[in-house]
């Protein structure tokens, strides 16, 4: 890798410039930052890369990522969230150390072929042994693209987690749904460790902590995350409301909390800037209040939340109270694609409806939260997000000539709303090109496609077995969901039925 080099002669996006027609100009970047936007080059630079005739743009930042079931893409459609849970959680754990690092390297590379510059990996670890987090940093390290990675961590079971289970699920059955518990004090240990251990790997990896949800946490347990991220200067990301139920289970379990698992968590002293709630689709107007109260931010999933019918996040009210937003893809199991680019596109429309006047998203906001949203949720605010001197050199090319960009009359617009991924022809990380003329740069994509075909069999085998015990219990978990709706909110997030 050439330690300075130019981009030349591309249209430039710039965040707070024309964005629908960036000015042409040079890009200085030396040891993975950008020098300069624009400005003489100085002399003795090590490489010219000529870009006439494409946009460059900031690459994207993936605020909400799981790597473990990478391999169950294109597995499930039509299953509410608990049920999918049952099948896609645990076909990541307890598996080889060859799988688990082919799993990494595949989302890491679909990521970079996308323009995703740097994704928060929300890792499900299962066991929780060292060997795993190496062969997971490696691989992002290998592929190029910089991960946002933290450990999750519960210890209530997943029975405990999901409300009426224990008494509508027949109890021969408690065991498939999931009854093991953890201990919370080793987990925050065995974290703490791997953050030490691991470092930062020259800002490769970002650290922070993931309680998988309130409601799988003891208080102790939530109490311990927030303790670290404050001793440790850590962003926090958590999933919260994700579902009508889970948002049930709040009213009912936690009565000492307000029936509130906002509550709950500022109580624990787990809300603030340096908090992002994953999902958010079922909070009520005070939760919502209380959120923008503390500055907590919320990452969007509206793959996710649309494939699994969890319904649409309150899109309206949170750009309302000024919550700081940012974007995310999800599992590849109940979104099956890493791409931002249909993430702004989802916001542009979704965060229109039932909204009359200017007060709608446009095109250029979805950039912004897609990258400076991103940057700023994992504490990276002037460090990634954005093509402009100081900046990591964290960049995305793509091609004029696509059809997607003619004619070429909006970046803004056409970015979100017209391209597919197809014109990205080259990605930088810090500097290093991870993606030449569309594809990786990094790592062979034929091994990968090898490696793969001898992978599959074992992974589907075991998926049809997960499927095939979630089958026995569907029943219930159907009557759990008749509940859950026919149980009044006084709110919905869901289109009225025509």
């Amino acid at each position: 890798m050439a330690r300075s080099f130019v981009l030349k002669g591309a249209f430039v996006y710039d965040h707070g410039g024309d964005t629908d027609a960036p000015a042409v100009a040079d890009v200085f970047v030396r040891d993975g930052r950008i020098v300069s936007v624009g400005d003489p080059v100085p002399p003795g630079v090590h490489e010219v890369i000529d870009l006439s005739g494409h946009l460059l743009a900031p690459g994207f930042v993936n605020s909400h990522y799981h790597s473990h079931d990478v391999l169950a893409k294109g597995m499930f459609e039509t299953m509410s969230l608990e049920r999918w849970g049952m099948i896609a959680g645990p076909i990541g754990s307890d598996r080889s150390i060859e799988e688990v690092r082919l799993r990494t390297i595949l989302g890491a590379v679909e990521c970079a072929r996308n323009g995703i510059t740097t994704v928060q990996d929300f890792l499900n670890l299962a066991p929780m042994d060292p060997a795993y987090v190496d062969a997971i940093v490696d691989a992002y390290a290998t592929v190029g693209v910089r991960v946002i990675l933290s450990i999750a961590v519960r210890d209530k079971s997943q029975l405990d987690t999901i409300l009426w289970a224990d008494e509508m699920v027949p109890h021969e059955h408690h065991a498939t749904v999931g009854t093991a518990t953890g201990d919370p004090a080793r987990q925050l240990a065995f974290v703490e460790e791997q953050i030490a251990r691991i470092g930062d790997r020259d800002g490769a990896v970002v650290w922070a902590l993931s309680p998988s949800a309130p409601q799988r946490c003891s208080f102790e347990l939530l109490r311990g995350v927030g303790d670290l991220a404050k001793a440790g200067g850590l962003p926090v990301y958590t999933h919260v409301y994700e579902t009508r139920l889970q948002r049930l289970l709040g009213k009912e379990r936690y009565t000492d909390h307000a029936g509130s698992l906002i509550a709950l968590m500022d109580d624990a002293g787990l809300l603030g800037p340096h908090v992002t709630i994953a999902h958010g689709v079922w909070p009520d107007a005070e939760e919502i209040a209380r959120i923008a109260d503390t500055g907590t931010g919320v990452v969007l999933n509206m793959l996710s939340n649309l494939k699994l019918r969890s319904g649409v996040a309150p899109l309206a009210a949170y750009r309302r109270a000024g919550i700081p937003l940012s974007l995310g893809c999800d599992n590849c199991s109940c979104a099956d694609v890493q791409s931002m680019l249909q993430v702004m596109k989802l916001y542009c429309l979704l965060g229109g409806i039932g909204i009359v006047g200017p007060e709608r998203p446009e095109a250029a906001e979805a950039i912004r939260l897609a990258t400076l949203g991103g940057a700023r949720a994992a504490g990276r605010e002037g460090v990634l997000g954005a093509v402009a001197p100081g900046m990591a050199a964290d960049l995305v090319a793509y091609d004029l000539d696509d059809p997607a960009w003619r004619p070429f009359n909006s970046a803004a617009r056409q970015l979100v709303f017209a391209e597919t991924g197809r014109a990205i022809r080259h990605v930088w990380v810090a500097g290093r090109q991870v993606v030449r003329d569309g594809r990786c740069a990094t790592y062979d994509e034929s091994k990968l496609t090898r490696d793969l075909a001898a992978a599959m069999p074992m992974v589907r085998r075991d998926l049809d077995a997960l499927a095939s015990a979630a089958d026995v219990i569907e029943p219930a978990f159907q009557a759990i969901q008749s509940r859950a709706f026919s149980t009044e909110l006084g709110y919905d997030r869901y289109l009225p039925r025509f």
